[in-house]
């Protein structure tokens, strides 16, 4: 065999093996002509606020929709409670990312994140906090909706998994809000929400803040309500100062009042 063509057949089964974000890295490279070679420094030029940073990040999540609805990798895509796969929704220079547990009856109808009473109330939270849901990024930990919207089982969020750590490995955040127990459990396995919540975990250097999901929040009554909104409210407030700490520019480019 000539040397040039096992170059290539290296070449191009490297190039199989690569984790889907660094294929979606050469994509991009080729597709707007990029000279620089550090997948980083190719990351970093979708973070700006100029056109063709909107253009790049317009193509990136083209594909990473096209990558979610041909995943098979479990059954649930297969279930009758599944009509569509529900992909994460916002801008992709975001640095604040929310993650929840999966996609529920209205989420599967509209296709949507967190668009059911659960979504009316997380859209309440980040108006309070002056926080425009449209500038941050929102997803789940499973993309199609489980039968009965109960909770995700282990071998379904393994297999899920890609969908999140591409959508991440893009983004990059500086800081994540896990609502629940099933995106806690991603970031570390075996906890429990009830004693992690409000405390920080520093994971794949993205600060993740844990905290109960809305659907909890109304299911409650009485005094537990008004403690268990409280606690969310510091959680929140809590992860909206980190943001600051790691980011001053931050709060601007995702505030409800940031200029267009």
């Amino acid at each position: 065999m000539a040397i040039d063509d096992e170059i290539k057949q290296l070449f191009t089964a490297a190039q199989i093996n690569l984790p889907e974000s660094m294929k979606l890295v050469i994509e991009l490279k080729d597709k707007f002509d990029i000279t620089e070679c550090s997948a980083d420094t190719i990351l970093q030029s979708i973070k700006t606020d100029d056109e063709q940073a909107g253009e790049k990040r317009v193509y990136l999540s083209s594909r990473i929709r096209e990558s979610l609805n041909s995943c098979q990798r479990c059954p649930l895509y297969l279930s009758e409670s599944n009509t569509r796969k529900v992909p994460g929704e916002g801008p992709l220079n975001s640095p604040l990312v929310l993650i929840g547990e999966g996609p529920g009856l209205d989420e599967d109808k509209q296709g949507r994140p967190f668009v059911g009473r659960a979504g009316q109330l997380l859209t309440t939270i980040l108006d309070k906090l002056n926080i425009d849901r449209q500038k941050i990024y929102i997803t789940n930990v499973v993309k199609c909706r489980p039968p009965q919207n109960r909770t995700p089982i282990k071998k379904e969020i393994d297999a899920c998994s890609h969908n999140l750590e591409l959508e991440l490995s893009i983004i990059s955040p500086k800081v994540i809000i896990a609502l629940g127990a099933v995106p806690l459990n991603y970031f570390k396995p075996g906890s429990s929400i009830m004693r992690e919540r409000g405390r920080w975990i520093v994971s794949k250097d993205y600060w993740i803040m844990p905290t109960f999901h809305p659907a909890y929040i109304l299911r409650q009554q009485g005094k537990t309500l008004t403690k268990v909104k409280w606690a969310v409210w510091q959680d929140f407030n809590n992860a909206i100062k980190k943001l600051t700490e790691l980011c001053p520019e931050a709060i601007s480019k995702i505030s409800c009042n940031k200029k267009e």
